[in-house]
């Protein structure tokens, strides 16, 4: 029986051994598919674009508009707490109000909106905005 054990641990040590060079020659095979570029080809690459999110869409009420820096604060009601976004709005944003667009300047506090925005590198940037129901009732 402690013979039978001794052979079974030495062949499976040896097994082990055997295979561990074409383990490590397929991990070095994944690296040698990318070179690493280098240290001028870095510098001299253009910047990487940022990480950009799905959109997230989100219903809310209007808490400011600043239209000197095309900004917008919604606060959005969830359970017992309340996020609150403030998103850039672009020149690609659409606004719109009982089916028609509208500027920026359109939009109040008090405000009940739809707004799609996506996360980017410097924030948030508002895709969409469509105004449910105006706070001047």
């Amino acid at each position: 029986m402690k013979r039978r054990f001794f052979y079974l641990t030495v062949f499976g040590l040896a097994l082990c051994l055997a295979a561990l060079p074409v383990s490590l020659a397929l991990a070095g095979e994944a690296e040698k598919k990318e070179p690493a570029p280098a240290k001028e080809e870095k510098k001299a690459a253009a910047p990487e674009k940022p990480a950009v999110e799905k959109p997230a869409g989100l219903v809310g009420t209007v808490i400011a508009v600043v239209p000197a820096s095309r900004t917008l604060v919604v606060d959005v009601p969830l359970e017992k707490e309340v996020l609150r976004v403030g998103a850039e709005v672009t020149e690609t944003t659409k606004i719109t109000a009982a089916g028609r667009a509208v500027t920026l300047d359109r939009l109040n506090a008090g405000d009940r909106v739809r707004i799609n925005f996506r996360r980017i590198a410097t924030g948030d940037e508002a895709i969409s905005v469509e105004v449910l129901r105006s706070g001047k009732s």
